[in-house]
């Protein structure tokens, strides 16, 4: 609005001026809150090979989580790191020109400028993994501590953890650990002797998601800093890692590398080789609800915890094998990293986009034994009104009751089950609707109900 010098504004000019500030207002508040409900991540990269694959797919799930770092990092296989070789700003180049079509696919990607002002280079002194090579088999949960950071100097990568960590937002904050975790032990340790007063607070929201123990940091974390979460995920080798799926190289050349933009063509594998991935598979916005605690299982696994801490935990097996907690969901994320490779050139009309699951109740029930629960997604739609196939299965090793349900009409956006009766009290029963779209490549969501049995 355009107001001459000297003139007084009319009433109307004032309410609508006054309404579009609230409107705006509102809307940064909405902003906020949805930014704040997405799962927050800080990645430490060592910036090995594969990290490089991974780091790719990391970026088109940028819409899924808040970003609040990304950090070089050094580990027993890649001594000195591989900041010198500026390897992500080439791909948040390359993710710059793409973004402009991303958007038009879901609106939460950050910009590459977002992403670059969130880009730290932490520890890689590899005078901090000396003798460790030699070891590196033994760095599981309860091995000896090899070293301590307490006379480390503070990097950049550190500092900006112990940031995050000392704000008031309550909210987990996941790290990944893609090489080794020494940037986040020095961050702990300056909390723990620099912060006494907030250390608690700080660490006790942390989450680590660890692909082995990379370094010296896990046996020291898990040990001098027990009230961070620890997930030591070993089962990445043989599902996503090195040579694990050999029959991808047409996946990739057709679907990643060719036509399907610059960050794409920067994919520097022939096939699908990304052992670091699944550390952000467990916080992907899929309905899993994975994130939540390590033993519900998803895309990013499964995990149980180790008997001698409160808060380590270390791969479970589902009873489809033993790595079938990351093997049963690798051809659906799979087809959804090619719909996002998709998001990269195609128009909105053109790609396909995953249904949009909404459960008609309470995704968390209190149940008796004998008790008929009914169970429904009603109100899922699909955003390219595509068809929709529905399955709902119990997801067994995932809830504490041992027993099997039956589910009557499965097949079917409304289903339901009993409670057993020898199911009891504070048992929990895990039932997933998995939902497929018909489209290309088809692509599916989830809603996970933990029924608790009550007494």
């Amino acid at each position: 609005m355009n107001f001459k010098k000297g003139k007084i504004m009319k009433f109307r000019d004032i309410f609508l001026l006054g309404l579009c500030v609230v409107l705006l207002s509102g809307m940064t508040v909405l902003n906020a809150q949805n930014k704040s409900d997405k799962p927050r991540v800080i990645a430490m990269t060592d910036g090995e090979i594969d990290d490089h694959s991974s780091m790719i797919r990391f970026l088109l799930y940028t819409c899924d989580f808040d970003v609040l770092a990304i950090i070089e990092t050094n580990s027993i296989f890649q001594r000195n790191g591989h900041s010198d070789k500026k390897w992500i700003q080439a791909q948040l180049a390359a993710y710059e020109k793409v973004y402009p079509n991303l958007i038009k696919h879901h609106p939460g990607y950050p910009t590459a400028d977002e992403l670059r002002a969130r880009h730290f280079v932490g520890d890689e002194d590899h005078d901090h993994l000396r003798g460790l090579i030699n070891k590196r088999w033994e760095l599981r949960p309860g091995a000896a501590i090899t070293f301590k950071p307490d006379d480390w100097k503070d990097t950049p990568g550190s500092e900006k953890i112990v940031q995050v960590l000392l704000e008031e937002n309550p909210a987990p904050v996941h790290i990944q650990a893609w090489g080794g975790g020494n940037t986040a032990a020095r961050a702990f340790y300056k909390l723990k002797t620099e912060y006494p007063s907030d250390y608690q607070r700080a660490v006790s929201k942390v989450v680590v998601y660890n692909i082995w123990y990379q370094d010296g940091a896990g046996n020291y974390i898990e040990k001098n800093h027990p009230e961070v979460t620890m997930i030591y995920c070993g089962h990445f080798a043989g599902t996503w890692n090195y040579r694990s799926q050999p029959n991808t190289h047409d996946f990739i050349t057709k679907y990643v590398k060719t036509g399907h933009g610059p960050l794409g063509a920067l994919y520097p594998q022939t096939y699908i080789s990304e052992g670091d991935s699944p550390a952000f598979f467990y916080v992907a916005d899929n309905g899993l609800r994975n994130h939540e605690h390590p033993g519900f299982g998803g895309w990013g696994g499964r995990f149980k915890k180790v008997e001698a801490f409160e808060r380590v935990y270390i791969d479970a097996e589902d009873a489809g094998g033993k790595k079938y907690q990351f093997a049963r969901w690798i051809d659906t994320v799979n087809r959804d990293f090619q719909a996002r490779m998709a998001w990269c050139v195609k128009d909105f009309k053109e790609a396909n986009h995953p249904p949009v699951v909404k459960l008609a109740h309470a995704r968390d029930l209190k149940v008796r034994p004998g008790e008929s629960v009914s169970l429904s997604v009603k109100g899922t739609t699909d955003p390219d009104g595509d068809e929709m196939v529905f399955n709902w299965w119990q997801y067994r090793e995932a809830g504490s009751y041992d027993g099997s349900i039956e589910i009557r009409d499965a097949g079917k956006r409304d289903a339901s089950f009993t409670v057993p009766s020898d199911a009891a009290a504070g048992k929990t029963i895990h039932v997933i609707c998995e939902v497929t779209d018909t489209g290309t490549p088809p692509l599916t969501r989830y809603q996970r109900v933990i029924a608790e049995v009550k007494p």
